[in-house]
C-alpha cells in the first residue's frame, strides 16, 4: 500500500488523539479534495495562433484549447484537448476527450481515453484506440460553413490581436 499524504495523516492522527471529531476530519479531508481538484483545472491552458508541444516521455495535467494554432501530443496529458481552427500531430495519449473543428490532423497511433469528436476535419495517418466513441462530422455543407467561419470571422478578428506571454 501507498503511504499517506501528510495533511491526511495528520487528519487521522488529531482524530485518533480525539481532537477533533469525525465530522470535522470528514469535513478537512473533502476540503483538502476539493482544494486538489482545483489545482488540477487551474492548470488548463488556452492558446491562440501558438504552438502547443508535449513531448515523449512527458506527462501534463489539464485541458488544452488551441485556437488557429498547432497541437504535437506526443506524451501524456491527463486531461482533454480541443482544438478549433489548427494542426494537430498525434502519437500519444489523452486520457479524456479530444475535439477538433476544422482542424488538419496527422495521426499516428497513440490512445484516447474519452470520446473523439471531429467536425469538417482533414486527416491522414493511423487513428488512435479510442476508449469511448467516435463522432465524425465531415460532408460539404459543414466544410464550407467552416472555410467560411475561418476566413470570414476568425482571421479577420485574430489578425489585430497581439498576444504576448
Amino acid at each position: 500500500m501507498g503511504e499517506l499524504p501528510n495533511d491526511i495523516r495528520a487528519i487521522l492522527e488529531a482524530l485518533a488523539r480525539k481532537e477533533i471529531t469525525v465530522e470535522d476530519a470528514e469535513q478537512l479531508i473533502l476540503a483538502i479534495k476539493q482544494s486538489k481538484e482545483s489545482d488540477r483545472r487551474k492548470k488548463s491552458k488556452s492558446f491562440i495562433g501558438k504552438e502547443f508541444v508535449l513531448n515523449t516521455g512527458e506527462e501534463y495535467v489539464g485541458n488544452i484549447e488551441i485556437v488557429n494554432g498547432r497541437a504535437v501530443i506526443n506524451g501524456k496529458l491527463v486531461g482533454s484537448l480541443q482544438v478549433v481552427f489548427g494542426e494537430v500531430v498525434f502519437s500519444g495519449e489523452v486520457t479524456k476527450n479530444v475535439e477538433l473543428v476544422g482542424t488538419n490532423v496527422t495521426w499516428n497511433g497513440g490512445r484516447i481515453g474519452g470520446n473523439l469528436q471531429m467536425v469538417g476535419c482533414n486527416y491522414k495517418g493511423v487513428k488512435p484506440v479510442v476508449e469511448g466513441n467516435v463522432s465524425e462530422v465531415n460532408n460539404f455543407f459543414v466544410s464550407g460553413i467552416i472555410g467560411l467561419v475561418k476566413n470570414v470571422v476568425v482571421r479577420p478578428l485574430l489578425s489585430g490581436i497581439k498576444i504576448e506571454d
